[in-house]
């Protein structure tokens, strides 16, 4: 088992990232990506580790400064953030999260830079609850409430039952709130600026391997099936109070305001899915489109990446604070080729 140097002392006595260091390291690795940071912010941090050496700023800073970044609308302030390292040296992801996703995100260096392209293609398992009987437009809490619909008459069997047309090879339809181009532009760029879409977003061809209902509670109803699968403590405070420290609100969701403030309210019917999933399915959909099944609506309020290939959450990940020194990263470029070559 990988374990995270998470004891500061021990983290002290390791020897800081360099960039001549990070030009002899070659291979894959994986990161427990937190919520509230892009893939991109993430693997800056890993650049600027490589750039900056024992003058880099510590990961708390650096999220911090990803968060303020993140509230610019300045393209020309958001590009600048991006840094580059040395020629020699390459660096990236494979297989995006969004913003306030966590969980498994692999990370290449050098030579590794060529597998990336198997891990936005491969096997994926999540763990995702949805907030039943509210939709958004970004499907997902940081959109805006679009719809209110019933819950009283969603059982818990009636999500069962509809699980399984969502099984296999599926036709899928990209939220507006997405990475992918069209017309030379990126959908979540024609949102954000209130334009038109020039042409209908086409439905896509995904694979979804399995869906489990793993818990559901409606206590308008009083019904409670499964048992809860606990986030890690620091992924569940996080979407407790959710993106700029938003506080809980007493109340109901209101059509045109942001879902956030009210997507943790105790009382609120959810459900929890594993899902394991080829490259290129959007959880947020699938949610959003169980909702739609059942006679109702549903957004998805958290996603956790639970493993990326053959890399698992916890067993085969660093956190990002290891990200800055050289023997963390070593052991766990060392600990992923054993994991592949073991299944191989």
């Amino acid at each position: 088992m990988l374990k995270a140097a998470k004891d500061v002392a021990a983290r002290q006595a390791s020897m800081r990232l360099s960039s001549a260091d990070a030009s002899t390291l070659h291979g894959i690795f994986a990161v427990n990506k937190p919520p509230g940071i892009s893939c991109a912010g993430l693997l800056d941090y890993f650049k600027r580790n490589i750039t900056k050496g024992s003058s880099s700023m510590s990961f708390s800073e650096h999220f911090d400064r990803e968060q303020a970044l993140r509230t610019k609308v300045d393209n020309h302030k958001k590009k600048a953030r991006r840094r580059f390292v040395p020629s020699n040296i390459r660096v990236g992801h494979g297989g995006t999260l969004d913003v306030e996703a966590a969980g498994v995100l692999v990370f290449g260096i050098n030579n590794g830079c060529k597998q990336l392209g198997e891990y936005l293609v491969g096997g994926k398992s999540y763990l995702a609850t949805g907030l039943l009987g509210v939709a958004t437009e970004s499907y997902d809490a940081e959109g805006n409430v679009t719809l209110l619909a019933d819950t009283a008459s969603v059982a818990g069997s009636k999500i069962q039952d509809a699980i399984p047309q969502f099984i296999g090879d599926i036709m899928q339809r990209p939220p507006i709130y997405s990475a992918i181009k069209l017309d030379g532009k990126r959908l979540y760029e024609y949102a954000r600026g209130g334009e038109n879409i020039p042409t209908e977003i086409k439905p896509r061809s995904v694979t979804v391997s399995d869906v489990k209902l793993l818990y559901y509670e409606n206590q308008e109803t009083g019904e409670k099936i499964g048992r809860q699968v606990m986030l890690p403590t620091d992924y569940a405070d996080y979407y407790a109070t959710g993106r700029y420290e938003w506080q809980k609100l007493a109340g109901a969701p209101v059509v045109g305001q942001p879902l956030l403030p009210f997507a943790n309210q105790p009382t609120a019917p959810k459900f929890q899915l594993l899902i394991n999933s080829g490259g290129g399915v959007y959880v947020r959909s699938l949610i959003h489109d169980l909702g739609q099944a059942v006679g109702s609506a549903a957004t998805m309020v958290s996603l956790v990446r639970t493993s990326q290939g053959p890399l698992r959450l916890d067993r085969d990940t660093i956190e990002p604070e290891d990200l800055v020194y050289m023997d963390r990263v070593k052991e766990a470029i060392h600990h992923a080729d054993s994991v592949i070559q073991s299944i191989q």
